[in-house]
């Protein structure tokens, strides 16, 4: 759906003939200073630039209230604005979105394509991508020209979260310093709001892209759930709620792209969350490689001679994308391109899934011998037996919160329906669980 729905540029009338506005949120005035950059400032310094402009502080005869005071109130009341600042996709400017005046006191700043060469950009993808059979290289291709082209046109386009997975050092956060410049040149860290780790979420609608990186991340279950919530908020949600500290909350229309990199180590996947059926096609996982770089990065000199010269070649590769066709076989009409998944990173994360790790428990508590016989009672039943049995400590752990154990065994069926299966009987729901093949 276009922003055009949802948002709106406002015309030059809107203008005052003193170009300020009111921030009602933070209470502050803003002016446009030499440069013709938007400034907060307060109103005993906006009375100061109201005398310089020539507008009287004194009260004409006959008149109850000054012009200098007449004008603050026409801009309290008639230039007021519930939002002032970047806003990710926008140039800057006033606009209206979802009935509330915003103005935009920032642009991005896109980077024209331009016919040329980009072989260092192009040995860094392969370094970093190539991996056959699978065409990841078609997925970052895709992915990077859908998120350019809708910023180009101030868009919203849905976009699956990029996720990189991969040795340390072999140019995962380097390829997402790219993705950032191809962006706009904006960028911001949501881990802590991803994690419901604080309810502020200011600081990230004014970046195009939001990025993930190497961060130190909680492992458990519900931090990583709810990580997967905001992640289908993020990529799929036109509309976004912006709650900054004071502030109260308004809904704005950001043009996000999320990318997230990360080591391929279990300890650090297991911070992403299961991949099941409701996120799956709203995120990307590519396998990132450690291959040398294409030019020297020992030394600080080198790593900067090495990014001026990958930032030179950017208008070139953005013109070849901007001219490359997505695949009709990797089409998708939602998102652009549709979504891959590394099957070496899928397996590794499902094996780290909860309700893996609760078979694995089930199996070793119920089906310690060659020949067991199927088991049949209720998820309380199964949950008593296992928190009580030799597997207790990690049992309890994983179960620690109501109907765990019933969750779990439904996301079990779904992947293994020849060993378990529910049982519907006349008073309560069982369950059927067959050992495993030896």
């Amino acid at each position: 759906m276009s922003n055009a729905t949802k948002s709106k540029k406002l015309p030059s009338e809107y203008l005052p003939s003193f170009p300020a506005y009111y921030d009602t949120g933070r209470k502050y005035y803003w002016i446009e200073n030499d440069r013709n950059a938007w400034i907060e400032i307060t109103e005993t310094s906006l009375q100061r630039h109201l005398r310089a402009a020539g507008i009287s502080p004194k009260c004409p005869d006959g008149q109850i209230i000054s012009p200098m005071h007449r004008k603050l109130i026409d801009l309290q009341t008639k230039c007021d604005v519930a939002y002032a600042g970047p806003l990710a996709g926008y140039p800057k400017g006033i606009y209206e979105i979802s009935g509330n005046r915003i103005l935009v006191t920032s642009s991005l700043k896109l980077i024209p394509p331009k016919y040329g060469k980009w072989p260092l950009i192009d040995a860094l993808l392969k370094n970093l991508f190539d991996d056959p059979p699978h065409l990841q290289r078609s997925y970052i291709n895709g992915w990077c020209k859908v998120a350019v082209a809708a910023l180009r046109v101030r868009q919203h386009r849905p976009g699956q979260a990029l996720t990189i997975a991969g040795p340390a050092d072999s140019g995962k956060s380097l390829f997402q310093m790219l993705v950032t410049e191809m962006l706009g040149g904006r960028a911001a860290k949501p881990y802590r709001y991803m994690r419901d780790a604080t309810d502020f979420n200011g600081e990230l609608f004014g970046a195009e892209h939001l990025m993930i990186e190497d961060e130190i991340a909680a492992t458990d279950i519900r931090t990583r759930r709810n990580f997967g919530a905001r992640i289908k908020e993020i990529t799929v949600n036109q509309t976004q709620s912006f709650h900054a500290k004071h502030r109260q909350a308004i809904t704005l229309t950001p043009l996000w792209r999320l990318t997230i990199s990360l080591n391929d180590e279990p300890e650090n996947l297991i911070i992403l969350p299961p991949i099941d059926d409701s996120l799956a096609d709203k995120m990307t996982l590519l396998k990132a490689h450690q291959r040398p770089m294409p030019m020297p990065t020992q030394t600080a000199n080198q790593k900067k001679a090495f990014w001026d010269a990958l930032l030179a070649e950017l208008p070139a590769f953005l013109w070849y994308l901007e001219q490359w066709k997505i695949p009709a076989e990797l089409k998708c009409e939602r998102f652009g391109i549709t979504h891959f998944h590394h099957p070496e990173l899928l397996s590794a994360i499902e094996t780290l899934a909860p309700e893996t790790r609760l078979l694995a428990i089930i199996d070793a508590e119920l089906f310690p011998g060659p020949a067991n016989p199927t088991w049949e009672g209720t998820a309380e039943e199964l949950e008593q037996r296992l928190v009580n049995g030799h597997s207790s400590y990690e049992a309890r752990r994983l179960l620690d919160w109501n109907n765990a154990t019933g969750t779990y065994l439904g996301r079990l069926a779904k992947k293994y329906p020849d060993r378990i299966q529910p049982v519907r009987k006349a008073q309560e729901r069982c369950w059927q669980i067959k050992p495993p093949s030896r």
